[in-house]
């Protein structure tokens, strides 16, 4: 929420209108319609970074960019080799032989955005490509990591999953087991995906390569669920794993807004 939403709320609770007191509860006013600046191409932005200002071998941005690699298992680090465009990117490091691995750059602010709803904008260049397991590329969560909604893969296509406390949905791009119906990231090419985190109607949409992915747009996980949006605190990106899928990955133009980006920012 807003710091001036959030300045009522406390009001409000101090008074006791209770229904307003839940932390959690998502703004539900109109989403896709907030403010930013136009920058990269494109309007309504919030963050946008292409890494071209960040040392070759260094971190990104530090006033952008939180890193954090769990055990040191795998690394992130500005390379000088692979680029959507200019010179330079995000080089994601996700092999290992550990069953979980979590190697991620974490974007706190400007979160939580306006109407708890954002749009999140990537080119993403993997070298192996999707594997059978289940990994994530990036996605938006709560401060305390108890809700998030992820993109990733499984089962050789694209996926998107839902954490939420004691449970966990998916929604994939094509029929379990049938790889070929899916949307499938190609090794060694650039791709650009991008969501929509709609938490003021608790909606998932998401592009790939410019069309939207209609087996990924969801309001209730196919579970008849109403109400199951984090309160968005932060979002990442990088290479998340959780059956001991090993990959190298690139990430580039990078951008958060407030409404729709696309692929050419």
């Amino acid at each position: 929420m807003n710091q001036r939403r959030g300045a009522w709320l406390k009001l409000l609770c101090v008074l006791g209108v209770s229904w307003s007191c839940d932390p959690n509860a998502p703004d539900t006013t109109s989403p896709g319609t907030g403010p930013g600046v136009r920058a990269c191409g494109v309007d309504g932005v919030l963050l946008c970074d292409d890494f071209e200002g960040a040392s070759v071998g260094g971190a990104p941005d530090s006033s952008k960019w939180q890193v954090q690699i769990f055990e040191n298992k795998g690394s992130i680090s500005i390379d000088g080799t692979q680029a959507h465009s200019g010179s330079k990117s995000v080089y994601v490091n996700g092999t290992g032989t550990s069953s979980y691995r979590s190697v991620l750059f974490t974007a706190t602010e400007p979160f939580p955005p306006q109407y708890n709803s954002f749009y999140a904008r990537v080119f993403l260049h993997s070298k192996n490509g999707m594997g059978q397991g289940h990994s994530t590329y990036f996605g938006g969560g709560s401060a305390d990591n108890q809700r998030m909604v992820r993109i990733g893969f499984h089962q050789y296509v694209l996926e998107a999953n839902l954490i939420h406390p004691g449970t966990e949905y998916e929604v994939l791009s094509g029929p379990w087991g049938e790889p070929s119906k899916g949307v499938q990231l190609q090794a060694g090419k650039w791709h650009c995906v991008e969501a929509f985190f709609n938490g003021a109607q608790h909606e998932l949409r998401v592009w790939f390569d410019g069309t939207e992915v209609e087996g990924l747009h969801t309001t209730n996980w196919g579970k008849s669920l109403s109400t199951w949006s984090p309160q968005y605190g932060k979002a990442w990106f990088g290479f998340e794993t959780y059956h001991s899928e090993q990959d190298e990955l690139w990430y580039d133009d990078v951008i958060i807004g407030t409404q729709r980006i696309g692929c050419g920012g």
